[in-house]
């Protein structure tokens, strides 16, 4: 009879146990059960559980973090399903002996809550109160982390931050009132030119030159909209892949560029602009050229597509030996569409 019992109850200390359905509707029916003791420790499991889990997760991120210092020399397969075991085994050990505190935590927290819950009924409607025990549990408000403002400097934060809030809602308020234009997504080069058009003809004709020759440089430098230079959060809408000098005061965004020097391709990282749409990176191009005294020449060549995109790209606006006659070419895949 001992040994039957053994066997149904609850390994709280196996790693494994989480994988266990059958496990797992045991501690649930212990939860439910209307037995103080039994709900308790219950509690206790599963809190264990829950800190062995995030363990492994910690384990795990920082063993991802030196994938990168790895040899082959060094590193097997078998040795990594190893770690693993070894990661899983001390995730365990660690939630059983209470070396985060994450578990106690949690059953402090919860098991008072239930605690000052109502009574619990008997019969068929045992697992409903226990949902709303926990759901009452989930929501109260006592169970927050309080803030320590005896902590140095915490108390003039709290005052900061109370002071600052008016300041934060109106740079809220500024920022949703800025013209942001989201990426698009151009599917095909027709969506592309038809969405660079109007701003084209704008910036062509502040320059003196055909708009095509523009979207053709634009569809050159991005590939057709596609490889605009972009960050995790947003994109730079930088359509002429411009840099960001040290006269550049708005936002950029860094990243690895492909350079030509001596007619050698070299990878680079670079600082490039970074606009809020397209018609600004259209109109920065335009202050671009006329700003910079290198292009002056390129400008009075506007009569001729051809003679003003060898003149700038001589002038050093690219480092492709080849750029001007790609843009050419473009161009004239860009006319084809506008047919």
């Amino acid at each position: 009879m001992q040994s039957v019992k053994m066997n149904n109850s609850v390994n709280m200390t196996d790693v494994g146990f989480i994988h266990d359905v059958g496990g797992l509707d045991k501690l649930r029916k212990s939860a439910v059960s209307g037995d103080q003791d039994s709900q308790d420790k219950a509690l206790r499991a599963a809190a264990e559980q829950f800190e062995s889990i995030f363990t492994q997760m910690l384990f795990k991120s920082m063993r991802n973090a030196n994938d990168s210092f790895k040899s082959d020399m060094m590193s097997s397969d078998n040795q990594q399903f190893f770690e693993q075991m070894r990661d899983d085994q001390m995730a365990t050990e660690l939630s059983k002996k209470g070396s985060l505190g994450l578990a106690d935590m949690i059953v402090a927290q919860l098991g008072a809550s239930m605690n000052q819950a109502a009574p619990v009924q008997s019969g068929n409607n045992l697992e409903q109160d226990a949902r709303m025990a926990m759901r009452k549990a989930a929501t109260d408000e006592t169970l927050r982390l309080p803030a320590d403002y005896s902590y140095p400097h915490a108390s003039q934060a709290k005052q900061e931050s109370q002071t600052e809030a008016p300041e934060i809602a109106q740079i809220d308020k500024m920022l949703a009132a800025r013209k942001v234009q989201p990426a698009d997504k151009f599917e095909t080069p027709q969506d592309f030119v038809n969405t660079m058009k109007p701003y084209a003809e704008k910036a062509a004709k502040a320059l003196g030159v055909d708009s095509n020759l523009l979207i053709a440089q634009a569809a050159l430098e991005t590939g057709w909209g596609k490889k605009v230079i972009k960050n995790s959060v947003d994109s730079s809408h930088n359509l002429f892949n411009i840099k960001a000098d040290r006269s550049w005061q708005g936002d950029k965004i860094s990243k690895n560029t492909l350079e030509y020097h001596d007619n050698i391709a070299v990878t680079e990282n670079a600082a490039f602009r970074s606009y809020d749409n397209y018609e600004e990176s259209f109109s920065d191009f335009v202050r671009f050229l006329n700003q910079n005294p290198r292009y002056e020449r390129a400008l009075q060549q506007t009569d001729s597509s051809e003679s003003f995109i060898k003149g700038i790209h001589s002038a050093g606006y690219a480092t492709d030996p080849n750029y001007s006659n790609k843009v050419m070419s473009v161009m004239r895949k860009v006319e084809s569409l506008l047919k």
